[in-house]
């Protein structure tokens, strides 16, 4: 259902850019004699794009636009990637809470972030700091980062890893065609890291359309 949507709502945006973009001696000789008429037509024209825009849009919002683009740019990350998790993780709330204690945005359970935080700039991390946005941003893409070098920026893999863990993926990775989008996902062993991966990457492509890698909208 998730890539049905997100594929309609960019099917609507394209269909959309083309009306806009077609031929405007074609409009022209179609439309009335009328300049006002013509301007009200083309007028309506550009509010209905936008409005299948906006539409699109308002389900995949870009928040903590300035530390995600920070983070991610420290280390090479795609924060469009990191948006997509974040959307299936904790659908953007800092204070998120999972029944297994993972916490904020990007749902880190203590551990990683003991294990993360230094190389992320914080000496020391309690749970409680796991909730404030630049901290949990911060960590959540120093985990990234590892994963990214563990499977050379491979987003599928990195989005498996993420949910099922390095040493799975590494073996499903193993009985797949690293060359082929899609193929690494249909080898995933878990049924609930396949579906979170299949979610992840609907997530992916929906902001890669939406917005450029600085999170400004397109």
């Amino acid at each position: 259902a998730m890539v049905d949507l997100v594929s309609g709502g960019l099917r609507k945006i394209r269909d959309g850019a083309r009306q806009l973009a077609s031929s405007p001696r074609a409009q022209l000789s179609a439309a009335p004699e009328n300049p006002a008429v013509r301007l009200q037509m083309a007028q309506e024209r550009a509010a209905k794009v936008n409005a299948s825009i906006a539409g699109v849009a308002s389900d995949f919002p870009a928040p903590y636009r300035f530390q995600l683009v920070k983070e991610a740019s420290k280390r090479g990350l795609d924060p469009r990637l990191m948006l997509a998790i974040m959307k299936q993780e904790s659908q953007f709330k800092p204070g998120a809470r999972s029944p297994a204690a993972a916490r904020g945005l990007l749902q880190l359970t203590i551990d990683a972030a003991n294990r993360y935080g230094k190389k992320a700039g914080f000496a020391h991390v309690t749970e409680d700091m796991l909730y404030r946005p630049d901290v949990n941003i911060a960590i959540g893409a120093e985990y990234l980062n590892e994963l990214s070098r563990m499977f050379a920026g491979m987003p599928e893999a990195m989005a498996a890893s993420y949910n099922g863990g390095e040493d799975n993926v590494a073996r499903w990775l193993a009985r797949s065609n690293r060359n082929d989008d899609g193929v690494f996902a249909s080898e995933v062993g878990f049924t609930e890291s396949k579906n979170y991966v299949f979610k992840v990457m609907s997530n992916y492509r929906a902001y890669k359309q939406l917005y450029d890698a600085k999170l400004n909208p397109r």
